[in-house]
């Protein structure tokens, strides 16, 4: 079964592609720009493994939360594919979920939170047990109510956040290992089902509000 992982939710364009016992994996710093960078990615890693996007039968990508734009072009591009071959399976990733999945395979022996920056004082967070199991709903938290949060608070070394007192990176082999034992798990989407994960409203939605509350 070949398998292609995508993730446009954060700074990174990360796309994991597999077939059998083969991996690889490539990674651009892509400044959000992920418009650019995302097609490029999967067209240099397919070229290199001497494969066409037609004879991928999975496909996973992360749909939030994270960036707003970043998680619409992951969507849309695999959306897209699923329009050019519907025989493609197709599997939704929790950014929130990738992380404890993550976090989990050090063998940790307790619960944990995982949380992510959702800008202006907010964050995105939800609760795990030691295996990496949903405990709770991906929610977003305003600042008075973080601090519910207790224990383990895990969050990325790039966001940096001080809720937080342990810290992970995303890469592009995580990405393709968790979409591979989703696969196992035959936790397969429909194309109506693969919808994105924003938990608040863009920027550009809440500065109309602000705007319009002025008038």
């Amino acid at each position: 079964m070949k398998i292609l992982a995508l993730n446009t939710a954060f700074a990174n364009s990360d796309v994991g592609f597999c077939d059998g016992e083969k991996k690889d994996y490539i990674s651009h710093s892509s400044s959000a720009r992920h418009s650019e960078n995302i097609l490029v990615c999967v067209d240099e890693l397919l070229k290199k493994n001497n494969e066409k996007i037609q004879n991928i039968d999975v496909i996973s990508v992360v749909v939030g939360p994270g960036s707003f734009t970043g998680i619409r072009i992951g969507v849309g591009i695999v959306k897209g594919m699923y329009i050019a071959n519907n025989k493609l399976k197709l599997i939704s990733i929790c950014s929130l979920d990738l992380m404890a999945y993550t976090y989990a395979k050090q063998n940790v022996n307790q619960d944990f939170w995982c949380v992510l920056d959702a800008l202006s004082g907010n964050i995105f967070v939800c609760k795990y047990n030691k295996l990496g199991e949903r405990l709770s709903q991906p929610q977003m938290l305003t600042g008075e109510m973080q601090d519910s949060l207790n224990g383990i608070v895990v969050g990325l070394i790039c966001e940096r956040m001080n809720i937080c007192n342990q810290f992970i990176s995303f890469s592009a082999q995580e990405l393709l290992d968790y979409t591979i034992q989703k696969c196992q798990n035959n936790e397969f989407v429909s194309e109506k089902n693969l919808l994105p994960i924003y938990l608040r409203k863009s920027q550009a939605e809440i500065g109309l509000e602000n705007a319009n509350k002025k008038n």
